[in-house]
């Protein structure tokens, strides 16, 4: 008789309390960790349309027509995706052309000697005076009198 009441009021709750323990929380809590946006709104997505169904078809009929409707929008999911794929390869084929374009600029610039690209500069500089400045040529050696060294020592 203890042992039996030992069990019944003891381990029997005990077990029931660590079944319940792991099925509202365990397994809810990875339910919970698994749960994503889009299987969310598939869920809401389908009560919608059972409901809507519900009013017109028997249930199994406006669960089969949900169903048939959430694949419609797995079709569009599809779709999206497919977008986005054509998005990124088009983008990667810029960024290829970019980096092919560099090369070629950077290869060109390397291979061309200094003086050449000395001539390249003042060509797409031409809106600049390509000659210099004249300079004053007045010094301490004017040639502007033109007299001869010995012609005014002679008084």
């Amino acid at each position: 008789m203890k042992n039996w009441w030992r069990k019944w009021s003891y381990e029997i709750p005990l077990a029931f309390g660590d079944g319940l323990w792991a099925v509202l929380v365990v397994q809810f809590a990875d339910f919970l960790s698994r749960l994503t946006l889009r299987r969310v709104v598939e869920f809401v997505a389908i009560a919608i349309l059972a409901m809507a169904f519900a009013q017109t078809f028997p249930i199994d009929l406006a669960i089969l027509f949900a169903g048939d409707t959430l694949l419609y929008l797995e079709i569009v999911v599809v779709i999206r995706l497919a977008a986005g794929r054509e998005l990124v390869q088009q983008m990667l084929r810029l960024a290829a052309r970019f980096a092919r374009f560099a090369m070629r600029v950077s290869r060109a610039a390397i291979s061309q000697p200094a003086l050449r690209i000395n001539r390249l500069r003042e060509r797409r500089s031409s809106g600049r005076p390509t000659k210099p400045r004249s300079i004053s040529d007045q010094c301490d050696n004017d040639e502007g009198l033109k007299i001869a060294w010995g012609s005014l020592a002679t008084t």
